[in-house]
C-alpha cells in the first residue's frame, strides 16, 4: 500500500463524518488508473467518463487521489507516475501534464498535483504543481495539498495536529 492510498485510508472516517453532516459533495478516494483512463480536452485532464466514474471500475496501476470539497468546484487531485506509467500515456496527455520537453525527465516517481477548472464547454484538472522527489521535491507535499484542498489543515505533515506522518512512517517500516 502506497503513502497515497494510506492517506486515504486514514482520513476515511474525517471525510464520512463532513459528507454526512456538513457536506453531501465532500469526498476523498484513491483509484488506480491506467494510461488509457487519461485524456486530454481543450487543455484539461480528465479520467471519468459517464459509465467509468467510481473507484471500482478502474484497475490500473497508475495511483491518483481525487478530492472534492464542493458540487462542481473544489476539486483537486494528485497523481503518481513511475517512470514506466509515463512512457506509457499518449502524447497529448503527455505533454498537458509534463510539459512539451516529458521525454527529457529522469527516472524515479513523479506527483503532479492538480485542480478542478470548468469552462463552458468542458471541464477538467490543469496541473498547478510538479513534484520530483529525485530532484529534491518532497513527496509529503502532495499529501499537504490534499489536505488543504479539502480545508483540513490540522492533517498537514509537519504542521498538523494530527499523527498522521507517524502513521506514514510506521506503516512504511512495518510493511518493508
Amino acid at each position: 500500500m502506497n503513502n497515497l492510498e494510506k492517506y486515504v485510508d486514514y482520513l476515511q472516517p474525517v471525510v464520512k463524518t463532513f459528507r454526512e453532516n456538513y457536506n453531501q459533495f465532500y469526498r476523498l478516494e484513491y483509484y488506480n488508473l491506467s494510461a488509457e483512463d487519461l485524456t486530454v480536452e481543450e487543455g484539461l485532464v480528465e479520467f471519468q467518463t459517464q459509465d467509468k466514474n467510481r473507484p471500482e471500475h478502474f484497475s490500473g496501476n497508475i495511483p491518483l487521489v481525487y478530492a472534492q470539497y464542493g458540487e462542481e468546484t473544489g476539486a483537486s487531485m494528485v497523481l503518481e507516475l513511475s517512470a514506466e506509467q509515463r512512457k506509457l500515456l499518449s502524447p497529448e496527455v503527455a505533454n498537458t501534464i509534463l510539459g512539451e520537453h516529458y521525454k527529457l525527465w529522469e527516472d524515479g516517481v513523479v506527483y503532479l498535483l492538480m485542480d478542478h477548472e470548468y469552462y463552458q464547454t468542458c471541464s477538467g484538472f490543469t496541473v498547478t504543481e510538479q513534484i520530483d522527489p529525485t530532484n529534491g521535491g518532497d513527496a509529503n507535499n502532495a499529501l499537504d495539498f490534499l489536505s488543504r484542498s479539502l480545508h483540513l489543515e490540522c492533517f498537514l505533515i509537519e504542521e498538523g495536529y494530527s499523527d498522521l506522518e507517524y502513521t506514514l512512517w510506521a506503516s512504511s517500516y512495518t510493511n518493508a
